[in-house]
């Protein structure tokens, strides 16, 4: 009998530890739902009126029984524990994605969870109940101390800038592998352009930020912890120290790294743990903090493999609230759609590495994931940024997470300079000047690949191009087309062209030198009839003739004009 009991008891305790370890290997958590509700619903209504209207995060909870028999019920029946609204300031308006209608809820019991949610899909005031998934950041840290140093100083003067060679690529050796000079964002030059601007908030969902960084002094806003639930997102991981450094440090200023964006004010969003993962409730609420808080673009170094329609919601509502939201490919070195990527709506970016390869593998392993749903390209192996832990000193990480600040520092400068952009201006600019077939052939084909996507970024012709402004100074219907010679000509350094469309049509201003070598698209829109003038600056240029053509539709004209210096 002893013996027998013994067995038991071996039994026992074995089936509750395979219980607890295969919970802890589920990519969900074990008692939490997602739930939208159906617009106009009596739950949803009342639910509304108790949640607290925080982003504190505190639950409604079941032992607060209302004075509202059906909402009791509710609880009752699907084993509520409590439950919070995902944008809980909201009031019961319609907004784009339905998010004020989305609700996290967590139940008593675990093992009922498949069960709940297929009851609360069969509801009537349910539009779709699902589990709250899990994802991670994607980019690694690069663990050795073997990292040539440099003290050299380079424009901008930041003492580590010559090793950032996804900033400025002039064939420097990284980790042993020589670069080619170019295989770059190409930033430098766009800098005269812009270098960021206070009013523009970019919000980096990640693991949070070292608040005492000076790369960063002045320009933190009140971010969140949706990992830890309270208003302190300190970076306990490191991921987030760097993917911020990339999109944001301050550049110029003698100390350490430049960022993409000087300027920029932060918004720190912290949705990844200190094991560098997160729950899609903790990025669903991220986002719509981030939005209810003036975020402009929003960084997602993340990705998870499990389809949300929830995480869907919230990146339309960012997306109709006019703010871009840019994500990472991800490192599996395969086609496997994460999300965010796989969503519309978002921009996606794949990583290269100092020469013009896509990164495969990267310091670590693995590779930059394709696929139909990727966009760009950008520097994302081997890419340096501030220590968490210290955020005097730096370390460098590999990855898509890597690539895409890149690509959102530019946008937060792209916004700086016109603040009126829609997703759309923002993705067409970054597709028409992006380098295309940099790449193998067997990867990098003309036009879009899914190796690619568009091409690697190109920073300073994406923001010369937006800086260009066309003015309408007559809406009245022209008779003909036309173009007038610029005025005045010759000149230093800028010049006005005018011209006349008679139809609505794609318009193209280009400038070439005396060779006929393209120098410069100065207009690339759709127009509708009207007289317009827009303005070159020729600084960059060298004295000589130019010539400038204008084409809308089947109409073409060109001139010549003269830059006397």
């Amino acid at each position: 009998m002893k013996t027998t009991s013994y067995s038991y008891i071996l039994i026992i305790i074995f089936a509750f530890s395979f219980n607890v370890i295969a919970k802890a290997q589920q990519n969900y958590h074990p008692e939490r739902i997602i739930i939208k509700f159906k617009s106009g619903s009596q739950i949803f209504s009342q639910l509304k009126s108790l949640v607290p209207k925080t982003p504190s995060g505190s639950y409604f909870t079941e032992n607060k029984r209302t004075d509202q028999p059906a909402l009791n019920k509710f609880f009752s029946y699907f084993k509520i524990r409590s439950i919070r609204a995902v944008m809980p300031d909201a009031t019961t308006g319609s907004l784009a994605g339905g998010v004020e209608r989305i609700f996290i809820a967590e139940i008593n019991d675990g093992d009922f969870l498949n069960s709940v949610i297929t009851s609360l899909q069969s509801s009537p005031y349910i539009e779709y109940a699902e589990k709250d998934f899990k994802g991670e950041g994607s980019g690694k840290k690069v663990e050795c101390s073997s990292l040539e140093k440099n003290n050299s100083s380079i424009i901008p003067n930041d003492p580590m800038f010559n090793l950032q060679w996804g900033l400025r690529n002039t064939g420097q050796t990284v980790n042993g592998s020589v670069g080619i000079p170019g295989a770059d964002i190409n930033i430098t030059n766009g800098w005269n352009v812009s270098t960021g601007v206070e009013s523009i908030k970019l919000a980096i969902l990640d693991s949070g930020i070292p608040p005492g960084a000076s790369e960063f002094s002045g320009r933190i806003l009140d971010g969140y912890d949706y990992a830890n639930n309270d208003n302190d997102p300190t970076d306990d991981q490191g991921h987030g120290t760097n993917v911020t450094s990339i999109a944001a440090a301050k550049g110029n200023n003698n100390s350490l790294v430049a960022g993409m964006n000087w300027n920029c004010k932060i918004i720190p969003v912290k949705i990844l743990d200190a094991n560098n993962s997160g729950f899609y409730t903790w990025w669903i609420s991220g986002i719509t903090f981030a939005i209810s808080n003036g975020a402009k673009v929003l960084n997602m170094s993340v990705g998870g493999s499990s389809y949300s329609q929830a995480l869907a919601d919230a990146v339309t509502f960012a997306y109709s609230s006019g703010a871009v939201v840019v994500v990472s490919m991800m490192n599996n070195n395969n086609n496997i759609p994460y999300y965010p990527a796989a969503f519309d709506n978002v921009i996606a970016i794949g990583a290269m590495n100092n020469r013009n390869n896509r990164a495969v593998p990267f310091c670590w392993g693995g590779g930059s994931s394709y696929g139909s749903h990727i966009d760009f390209i950008a520097p994302g192996d081997m890419i340096l940024g501030l220590d968490a832990f210290n955020p005097t000193l730096t370390n460098y990480w590999c990855g898509t997470s890597q690539a895409t600040p890149m690509v959102s520092g530019l946008i937060s400068l792209m916004f700086g300079v016109n603040n009126t952009l829609t997703f759309e201006q923002v993705y067409q600019k970054i597709k028409e000047y992006a380098v295309d077939q940099i790449g193998p052939p067997s990867e990098d084909s003309l036009g879009f690949d899914s190796y690619f996507g568009w091409g690697r970024v190109n920073a300073e012709a994406t923001l010369n191009a937006v800086n260009v402004s066309v003015g309408n100074y007559s809406t009245s219907i022209p008779e003909t087309f036309s173009l007038h010679q610029n005025f005045p000509n010759p000149f230093n350094p800028t010049t006005k062209i005018r011209f006349d469309i008679v139809r609505s049509d794609f318009t193209t201003i280009i400038i070439y030198d005396v060779l006929g070598k393209e120098v410069k698209k100065l207009v690339n829109e759709f127009l509708t009839p009207g007289s317009y003038e827009v303005v070159l600056n020729a600084t960059d240029y060298p004295s000589g003739t130019y010539h400038y053509m204008v084409s809308s539709g089947s109409f073409i004209e060109t001139k010549s004009m003269i830059v006397l210096k």
